[in-house]
């Protein structure tokens, strides 16, 4: 689950696009990626959710309405949650509030016994730093299930708050970042399902968009669009699932008047590991005539040490290969 503040927004990718663009390639034929992981072959791809990704949006600005998205994991007759933003109201005439905020609520299916629920975001062992809890993103290898590390929100299911009266907006809890380098934030969750009417555990990968808007001579941030790129659930009863593990380029660039340095950050959606655990490999061309090698000339360290915010980032030196017309790298976790 990523929260993002994006100022250009632009149409969002298909979701092959999406697991796929792991690239930045330069017009002299330079370009770096990381060499990606296998997905779970336990898991199955919410088909109540497609086609992915699902965009859900707001209400128009100044309204006093909320979304209310209903989500139902396998399609069937059972909604599972609902996915609500809150209007913007900072600016209403009548009826202001500072806030703006995104929840993933539990669906419940007879509100005369409102502790039934037909869905639970769930959470990792953290605290936002105050009594309040919402929901955080799972780290890659997480575990979501039965057991001592997974646990419901204790506060409200909220993904993100946009909040207009400090300069610090939009409030990003704790778990939730928006630190480049974290490529894929999962909130985990558990459903009952309409085909065996048992509980299963799953995970999404969702991203929280915010945008400016200027508003009555005053700039605000405001909740652009909620994405859900990705749905995935065990169909196995009551069994838990491991978050996958990814890696993100986040930056790639060269240097001109350094001799055409090369430098690639990038970042895991795991914890800290050390920068020898990454290897920079090479090759001159891609797809099934690639030839990846061990990269002689590159430096890979560590940038930035991993927190309950955000894994570690890290970053990669290197040179072009004297008289290559073409060349790519990717990044390998040994």
């Amino acid at each position: 689950m990523k929260t993002q503040k994006i100022s250009n927004p632009n149409k969002p990718l298909a979701p092959d696009s999406q697991k796929r663009l792991l690239a930045y390639s330069t017009a002299a034929g330079l370009g770096a990626f990381f060499a990606g992981q296998n997905a779970e072959a336990t898991l199955v791809q919410a088909p109540g959710l497609a086609p992915y990704p699902l965009v859900v949006l707001p209400q128009p600005l100044g309204s006093t309405n909320a979304t209310d998205h209903y989500l139902s994991i396998e399609g069937g007759s059972i909604t599972n949650f609902d996915l609500n933003i809150y209007p913007d109201l900072l600016s209403h005439p009548t009826t202001q509030w500072p806030s703006q905020l995104i929840q993933l609520i539990g669906f419940v299916p007879n509100t005369n016994n409102p502790a039934i629920v037909n869905g639970q975001p769930l959470c990792p062992p953290f605290s936002d730093g105050t009594t309040n809890a919402y929901i955080g993103a799972f780290f890659g290898g997480m575990i979501i299930g039965n057991n001592a590390t997974t646990f419901t929100p204790s506060y409200h299911p909220s993904l993100g708050i946009s909040y207009n009266y400090t300069s610090s907006y939009p409030f990003v809890n704790s778990h939730w970042t928006e630190v480049p380098g974290f490529p894929e934030q999962y909130v985990g969750f558990e459903f009952t399902s309409s085909v065996d009417g048992q509980n299963h555990f799953g995970y999404m990968d969702m991203q929280v968009n915010f945008t400016s808007a200027t508003i009555g001579g005053a700039t605000e941030e405001v909740v652009q669009s909620v994405v859900i790129n990705d749905c995935r659930y065990e169909t196995t009863p009551n069994a838990s699932v491991t978050v996958p593990s990814a890696i993100k380029i986040t930056s790639f660039t060269k240097d001109p008047s350094n001799n055409n340095l090369i430098t690639i950050n990038f970042g895991p959606n795991w914890a800290n590991d050390n920068s020898s655990t990454y290897v920079l490999e090479t090759s001159p061309t891609l797809g099934p005539s690639a030839v990846w090698v061990t990269d002689p000339q590159a430096l890979v360290s560590q940038t930035g040490t991993a927190n309950i915010d955000a894994p570690a980032t890290y970053q990669a030196l290197t040179y072009p290969t004297s008289g290559a017309t073409a060349q790519y790298w990717r990044i390998r976790k040994q």
